[in-house]
């Protein structure tokens, strides 16, 4: 708002539509919960995994609303034990129930949203690989990937290398080039903590 004089939410609201602007407005909010052992217990575990169940694989249509403000609100902790449960209960996981239930842009949204809590180094790097695949290289991805997330890049690096083999140094050097590799490759050298000295 500072910078352009208008709300974002508003903007998008614009620029937007359907499921997939429900789950974005539900993020723009901040609304996830801070872990509460007292409040996250085994049994809210089972009621959440009993509602989501109900507002998607097991009615006729997807009750979008909700299961988008569960995995807005919450905690990663959570989460991930809900998730577990879920898969134990129901024989899919909340990212396969989210690809069963939704499509485009939503699902792939929901989809992130679900790795970004539960496992956010493999779901970066995974990103970045994704930029890097098929015929010639999503710059913009790769690019917005290594800049938004390079506070994370030494843990994204480890997982990047065990999952694919190489460094996400290795992964820029063998797609950019010129001028373009040398910044993504200073970029991901200063997310690493590397000097030129090392």
């Amino acid at each position: 708002y500072d910078m352009y004089g208008d709300d974002l939410g508003r903007v998008l609201d614009g620029e937007l539509g359907g499921d997939f602007e429900q789950l974005i407005t539900n993020c723009l909010q901040g609304i996830e919960q801070d872990f509460d052992p007292e409040f996250h217990t085994e049994d809210k575990v089972k009621e959440d995994v009993e509602s989501l169940y109900d507002a998607g694989q097991g009615s006729f249509g997807t009750d979008e609303a909700a299961l988008f403000k569960f995995l807005c609100t919450a905690p990663p902790e959570h989460l991930k034990t809900v998730n577990l449960a879920y898969a134990e209960e129901h024989g899919f996981t909340l990212s396969k129930a989210c690809e069963k239930e939704l499509k485009g842009a939503s699902e792939k949204a929901a989809v992130f949203l679900i790795g970004m809590k539960l496992k956010p180094e493999e779901t970066v790097a995974k990103l970045i690989q994704k930029a890097c695949a098929g015929m010639g290289t999503n710059e913009l991805l790769l690019t917005s990937t290594l800049i938004r997330y390079q506070s994370m890049l030494p843990d994204v690096d480890a997982a990047h290398q065990e999952e694919y083999g190489k460094s996400i140094k290795e992964r820029v050097v063998s797609e950019a080039r010129g001028k373009y590799e040398t910044l993504l490759v200073e970029v991901v050298k200063c997310g690493l903590g590397e000097t030129d000295e090392e």
